[in-house]
Order: structure tokens, then C-alpha cells, then sequence
């Protein structure tokens, strides 16, 4: 009986210890799972509340209710905004005077941009947490478009990452308060070359070609000079970020570091900076200003070590018109095109030289149409305005002649009987139905995970189609994919208008 007895408690004290050990585990992992109903949802719980803001929701709101009132308002939302990343008792005025601007805008997405600061890593790394935790709720994550922007070598999925770094998460609160119903994609950058740049801001553009998304860059300024230093140097980095030259801001960094070698840097999210001026120059930069500036040692009195801080926001040519080019100017471009095939073919080298006049040095997109016997022998462009049209007209041209994959090159004694048709062509804009799409106004283009597909809105006419024709016709033989590809869910759809002209 004793024996029972003692066996009876021996189990039951051992039934106690493997419920609290359960009851541990679940609660440690209540913070990064939320069930609903059979699905389980990753969430990504704040690392620094109670660090660099306000652990409690009550005194974050009231924080950033403080911060928005002493800041400016401007009638129209930026679509770019930079902000520092500091404690919100630091940089939270600076950073109010760019959130305040979109205040109720009607952004659906935000890209979270950064510097990575805690791991180290050779790679550009986006978060795929399905929630992102903070004092004031839970915030989505657009696994749609996280999934569009992984390539697994330049741009890969890591949490671990994310998880410790505050450089995104203090910006999210602010994000709560101004905006409703919006999802993130928050993407550190590490230490990466130009060419990650490069490859990050290319599969942006189009993103942002869409007004309903937001970019928020992470930066704070200068790290550790004394504050004289400190303000004059952050003046000019400002300066620099607010001319859009991505450039004119390498340039500005380079001589800071030859002016202050001591300085630990001049902005720690530089990398990000530089996609975020990448973006802004080719979808279209139609202003930008510089919101405010400050450093650590206004509220630290500490003025002999500070950390600089600072705003900027980027309004974009959003729905803005071609760029304008007489008859005269135009007649100069085919000129230009014409000659520019001719020496290609004579001498293997693409014609370099300054356009006669200024405004052919506007950067611009460029699409280049060859024609033999009124028949299709060549079509190349881009959407990237990355260079003046001047120069992307020789390019395009010679391109349209000797690398278009599904005709031979053009030889010499056939370049008499082609005829050249040059587009230039507006900034993409997304749009959410194909009953948006005007046919012969507007070229499409098509984006399904990696593949992508344009016809110009000549074609249509040419072709005399009907929109699903047009539309079919770019899934199938640009993309490779089925004739209703566009109505896909999983399919971007992008318009854009051309002003063509031809010999």
C-alpha cells in the first residue's frame, strides 16, 4: 500500500514537472507563433521596445502623437522618405517631420530599407516573418512581393538577420500611427557591392512605379565628431542626398572622409541611400527636400561626441507626362539612330559624342523599331531612364540591329530599305484592372515572378487587336506563359505611353 502510494505521488510530481516544462516552451514561442484556426503565422516580436522607444503602447502613442504635433505638414505625400534610426528620445522630432508628411496618405505597401547593424553578411536579406510585432500591433508582411524580389544569391530570405536589429523596427511604430492597412517588406542591406545596388534598385523601380507603395529609408548621419563637425558635414551630406545624384552623394562622401578622417562614417545607411536614389532618378524625381536636421547632443548636452540626424523626402513623377521634344528634334534623333547602325556596322564601336542640343540629354526611355517592307527586322528598349535619350537612341538602335534574338543581325546593304521608328516612353505605372488599359493609348507590360513581357501600344493598332488579344499575345510570346496569364493574380500589370516617330 505504501509502495502505491509513493508511486501514485512519484507520477503525479513528475505529471506537475512536465506541464511546467510545456507550459515554458509554449510561452516562449507564443511571442513568434499566432495560430488561426489550422494555420500558424510567424510573427517577429519587437527586439528593442523599452530600448530605443517605448516598450508600453500607451506612452508609444503618446510619444509619437507629441513628436507628429510639433511637426510641419506639407498638402502632398512624398513617395521616398529617409529618416534617422536613433532612440525616439534622439531622433524622433527629426523622423516625425518626414512621417507627418504622409499622415493618412494612401499607401498599401512600405518597403523598410536599411543598413544591416548587428550580423554581419555578404548579402542583400529580406525578413519573411508573415507578422512584424510592435507596441502598437501587429503589422503584415507582402509575402507576395518578398517572394518577387528573392533570387537566393544577391537577394535571399534570412530572419535571423532581422531579429536583433533595431534599424527598421523603430521606424514601424511611427508607420502605425500615420497609416491603416498597409504591409511591409523590411529588406538590410550588408556589405554588398555596386552591382547588388544595382540589382535590388532594379527590381524596385517597377514597385514604386506604383502609387499606393512607400519607400522608407533608414539612416542616421554622422558618427561620433563633435557637434560643429558634426552639423557642418551633415549640411552637406543632406545637401547631397537632396540633389537625387547618386553621384554627386558619393562624391560629398568621399570628401568628408578626406576632411574628417576620424569621422566613423557620414551615414551609416549609405547602401540604402544609394538604391533609394537609384529608384527616384529612374522612375522620376520631380522634387526633393531636406525636412530637418539635428544631432545627439541637442537633447544629451554632450556636444564633444554626437551622432548627426536627418530627414529627406523624395516626391516621384508619378502619371508625369513624356519628355517633350519638337519636330526638329526629332528628325535630328533618326538621324542620329541611322548613323549610329551605320558606324556600328563599319567599325564594331557604338557612336559617343554631346547631343546638338540640351534637351536630347535629358535621361530618358528609348524603345527602337526597324522595319523592312513594312515588317517587323528589329525592336529593343528599355524602361530605365538611366542615360539621355541621345545616347539610349544609339544604343537601342544598334541593339535593335544586331541583337534582337529572333532575327539576323542587319547587314550593311540592307540598312538602305529599313526604316527606323523610335518611342520614347513615359514611367511605368501599375495598375490593379485591365479595364485601366486604353488600347492604342497605352503599352503594357507584364511581370510574373521573373519573366516579363511588353508590346507597345502600336502593336495594338497594327495588329488591329482587341485588348485580350493584345494582352494574350504578350503572355504567350513574350512570356512564355498561357494566353491569360494577365489574369493571374500573381500578375503585375504596368502601363506606360510612347511618343513614336518614324522616317
Amino acid at each position: 500500500m505504501r509502495d502505491r502510494r509513493r508511486t501514485a505521488i512519484f507520477l503525479a510530481f513528475g505529471a506537475v514537472i512536465l506541464f511546467l516544462v510545456i507550459l515554458t516552451v509554449l510561452l516562449k514561442l507564443k511571442d513568434n507563433h499566432v495560430m488561426n484556426g489550422k494555420k500558424e503565422f510567424l510573427v517577429r516580436p519587437p527586439a528593442v521596445a523599452g530600448q530605443f522607444y517605448p516598450e508600453g503602447k500607451k506612452e508609444a502613442q503618446e510619444q509619437i502623437k507629441a513628436f507628429l504635433a510639433d511637426a510641419d505638414s506639407i498638402v502632398s505625400s512624398p513617395q521616398i522618405i529617409i529618416v534617422p534610426h536613433a532612440g525616439w528620445q534622439y531622433s524622433g522630432p527629426v523622423a516625425a517631420q518626414a512621417f507627418n508628411l504622409i499622415k493618412e496618405a494612401d499607401f498599401d505597401k512600405v518597403i523598410l530599407l536599411g543598413t544591416v547593424h548587428q550580423v554581419p553578411t555578404g548579402k542583400i536579406v529580406v525578413d519573411d516573418h508573415d507578422f512584424w510585432q510592435t507596441p502598437l500591433g501587429k503589422v503584415p508582411l507582402a509575402k507576395d512581393l518578398i517572394a518577387d524580389l528573392i533570387d537566393g544569391e544577391t537577394i535571399v530570405a534570412n530572419r535571423e538577420v532581422h531579429k536583433n536589429d533595431h534599424v527598421l523596427e523603430v521606424e514601424l511604430p511611427f508607420l502605425q500611427a500615420v497609416l491603416s492597412d498597409f504591409s511591409i517588406v523590411p529588406i538590410l542591406i550588408g556589405q554588398v557591392d555596386d552591382l547588388a545596388l544595382s540589382v535590388l534598385a532594379q527590381k524596385l523601380i517597377p514597385v514604386l512605379a506604383d502609387d499606393k507603395t512607400l519607400l522608407v529609408i533608414s539612416s542616421d548621419l554622422s558618427h561620433y565628431p563633435d557637434q560643429a563637425t558634426a552639423k557642418a558635414a551633415d549640411a552637406k551630406t543632406l545637401a547631397a542626398i537632396a540633389s537625387g545624384s547618386r553621384e554627386e552623394f558619393d562624391q560629398t562622401l568621399a570628401n568628408l572622409e578626406n576632411q574628417y578622417p576620424d569621422v566613423d562614417t557620414f551615414a551609416c545607411g549609405a547602401e540604402a541611400i544609394r538604391v533609394g536614389l537609384l529608384v527616384a532618378s529612374q522612375v522620376g524625381l520631380k522634387e526633393a527636400k531636406v525636412l530637418a536636421q539635428s544631432d545627439s547632443g541637442v537633447v544629451s548636452a554632450q556636444t564633444d561626441r554626437v551622432v548627426g540626424y536627418g530627414a529627406v523626402a523624395f516626391w516621384l513623377k508619378q502619371g508625369q507626362s513624356l519628355v517633350e521634344i519638337d519636330q526638329e528634334e526629332k528628325k535630328i534623333l533618326l538621324s542620329w539612330a541611322r548613323q549610329a547602325i551605320t558606324d556600328y556596322l563599319a567599325t564594331g564601336k557604338i557612336s559617343l559624342q554631346k547631343a546638338p542640343k540640351d534637351s536630347l540629354e535629358e535621361k530618358g526611355a528609348v524603345f527602337v523599331t526597324l522595319k523592312k517592307a513594312g515588317r517587323l527586322r528589329g525592336c529593343l528598349g528599355g524602361f530605365e531612364a538611366k542615360e539621355s535619350i541621345w545616347q539610349a537612341v544609339a544604343n537601342m538602335a544598334v541593339a535593335a540591329a544586331t541583337s534582337d534574338p529572333r532575327f539576323p543581325p542587319v547587314t550593311q546593304e540592307e540598312l538602305e530599305d529599313i526604316t527606323i521608328e523610335i518611342s520614347l516612353l513615359s514611367p511605368l505605372k501599375k495598375i490593379k484592372l485591365i479595364e485601366e488599359i486604353e488600347l492604342g493609348k497605352h503599352g503594357v507590360y507584364l511581370k510574373q515572378g521573373n519573366l516579363t513581357g511588353t508590346f507597345l501600344p502600336q502593336v495594338a493598332q497594327e495588329g488591329n487587336w482587341t485588348k485580350d488579344s493584345f494582352l494574350g499575345e504578350i503572355c504567350a510570346q513574350k512570356m512564355g506563359l498561357k494566353r491569360d496569364c494577365y489574369l493571374d493574380p500573381e500578375t503585375q500589370i504596368f502601363v506606360y505611353t510612347v511618343d513614336s516617330f518614324s522616317e
